[in-house]
């Protein structure tokens, strides 16, 4: 059943996020690329920090890359100059995951770990479910995050909602 929560989950994670992204496409360049709520990025490096996140961890889950290999990765901010860009990223990222999701079959599938070294030179060790999971809530942070900055700007991504 854990399996088709978490499915359920990227979902609506995937329709929340296009939402935000619709929105942003109404925006010119410099509204995206400037900030406009005291203390908060951009909405640019904010979207590509939620999809950046997201791509670490899918390149280490689908083995393409070690986690070691997947987290010294760059992705600068600069290098995404308007909304295309980033929805260009996103649009990968969501086919990955999505092809990714489906070499999942059951419950057990989420109980694989991970390990890495991390920064301090200790090993990290992790269950997928719970990456998942802290992908899910860290993308739902940012976008929040991303509807103020729309709503700032006078274009409301509306009701984020689950239900």
């Amino acid at each position: 059943m854990l399996l088709d929560v978490v499915k359920r989950l990227y979902e609506y994670h995937a329709e929340m996020t296009e939402r935000v992204l619709q929105v942003a496409e109404g925006l010119t360049v410099e509204q995206f690329t400037t900030v406009v709520v005291p203390g908060q990025p951009s909405l640019r490096d904010t979207l590509v920090h939620l999809c950046v996140a997201q791509c670490i961890h899918l390149s280490w889950w689908d083995g393409s890359l070690s986690g070691e290999e997947s987290f010294d990765r760059d992705f600068p901010p600069e290098d995404y100059s308007d909304i295309r860009a980033v929805r260009k990223v996103w649009e990968e990222l969501l086919s990955g995951t999505r092809a990714f999701l489906a070499t999942l079959t059951d419950d057990a599938d989420l109980e694989r770990v991970y390990s890495r070294i991390g920064l301090d030179g200790g090993l990290r060790r992790r269950h997928l479910w719970e990456m998942m999971m802290h992908i899910l809530f860290h993308a739902a942070q940012h976008r929040s995050e991303a509807a103020l900055m729309l709503t700032a700007l006078g274009h409301s991504a509306g009701d984020l909602d689950l239900l």
